[in-house]
């Protein structure tokens, strides 16, 4: 178990890098081509779904349960369809990246929720950074600006607002997860003795 928690944390922090990586590209060239950017999210997508795969098949002969590889296949699927079809995506993209970003949102919400069940402090803060998340992905879906160039702009900082407040919830998951392991280990040796 301490294996798979290891794979999807690094599976994780690979997702917010390449998100923050991407949402640097829309800031700085928000007047690039739309196929341009479909490509580049559809490889950054391709490849955090590969690093999911690999992760899992590391650890299948270790009873680790297929449905771990499904987000994994999706990802592919959704960064091949990005990558071989952008002008079919360009006018979804508002919703690809603010379903992206609810979807990171609720992931986020889901790790508050683990740090709260471990009593650790402050864990609202995780909390209100994955509300803030889903906030910023409805908006995009949204879209109040009007202009594409706007729009790109707000994803490009929701999306680094994105990966790093998931870079600071997978910390402190870690953090949490270590001190409770500590504490389980320090029960077993004192019911040893």
């Amino acid at each position: 178990m301490k294996t798979i928690l290891h794979e999807q944390r690094m599976s994780s922090i690979a997702a917010a890098l390449v998100t923050i990586l991407l949402g640097v590209v829309l800031i700085w060239w928000p007047d690039r081509s739309v196929n341009f950017l479909c490509m580049l999210l559809g490889v950054s997508i391709f490849i955090t779904g590969i690093i999911y795969i690999l992760g899992w098949l590391a650890r299948r002969r270790e009873g680790v349960p297929a449905f771990f590889v499904l987000p994994g296949v999706i990802l592919c699927a959704l960064g091949i369809w990005l990558m071989t079809s952008p002008a079919s995506v360009i006018k979804l993209i508002q919703y690809i990246f603010g379903a992206i970003l609810i979807f990171h949102g609720v992931v986020d919400l889901q790790g508050s929720v683990a740090l709260m069940r471990q009593r650790w402090g402050r864990w609202w803060v995780d909390l209100l950074l994955a509300l803030l998340t889903v906030a910023l992905g409805a908006l995009i879906l949204l879209n109040p600006f009007g202009t594409f160039a706007a729009l790109v702009v707000l994803i490009g900082a929701a999306l680094i607002f994105d990966g790093v407040s998931d870079l600071c919830i997978i910390w402190r998951l870690s953090r949490a997860f270590k001190a409770a392991e500590r504490v389980i280990q320090e029960e077993e040796q004192d019911l040893e003795q």
